[in-house]
């Protein structure tokens, strides 16, 4: 009964437009290769995807990203937040990371992030705000990853983090996840 309450209820919420929590257990910490959950529907229009990212040691390779199925690779990932090992945070833009301004990160502190997607203009845009600071545009109108541009909808949140020359450097943890539907 509490299922069918939450799914009435998200149904509702999400009719209205505002924002509703995914049901992924939180919090999540990335690790090495990757996890992926499903979103509560697959999101086929514009949509803003929102959660709180904090890096677990500086230096790290991990992002956070959204892709149409189970991510087998990073190529597989269509859009692409990322706390880099060179301790800055950057976006997936076609076929290479960028960031239209530079923002660093530190570990053990959180950082909202907010994603908003168009579907049909196979673009995204991020912005994060760090604690106790103002929101930064980080990337606008970023293109779908590489090999992506073709997907239809996109239905998994991926969590991934990867090893380096010295070794897995750290995850990094996200929650207060919530997705709402946008006007394009």
């Amino acid at each position: 009964m509490k299922l069918f309450s939450s799914i009435v209820c998200a149904a509702a919420l999400s009719l209205l437009g505002i924002a509703w929590a995914a049901p992924i257990p939180e919090p999540q910490e990335s690790a090495q290769g990757f996890k992926s959950f499903d979103l509560p529907e697959e999101q086929k229009g514009s949509f803003e995807l929102s959660f709180d990212a904090m890096p677990m040691a500086d230096r790290i390779d991990c992002f956070t990203g959204i892709s149409a199925s189970t991510p087998t690779m990073a190529a597989d990932v269509a859009a692409i937040v990322r706390f880099n090992d060179a301790g800055k945070i950057d976006v997936r833009n076609g076929g290479v990371f960028a960031a239209d301004q530079a923002l660093g990160y530190s570990a053990n502190q959180t950082y909202r992030v907010r994603m908003a997607i168009d579907m049909a203009k196979k673009t995204y845009s991020v912005f994060v705000t760090p604690a106790g600071q103002p929101e930064v545009a980080l990337a606008r109108n970023y293109a779908f990853r590489s090999g992506q541009g073709s997907v239809r909808s996109l239905g998994k949140l991926v969590l991934a983090g990867y090893k380096g020359p010295n070794g897995f450097a750290g995850a990094h943890r996200v929650s207060g996840i919530s997705l709402k539907a946008v006007a394009p």
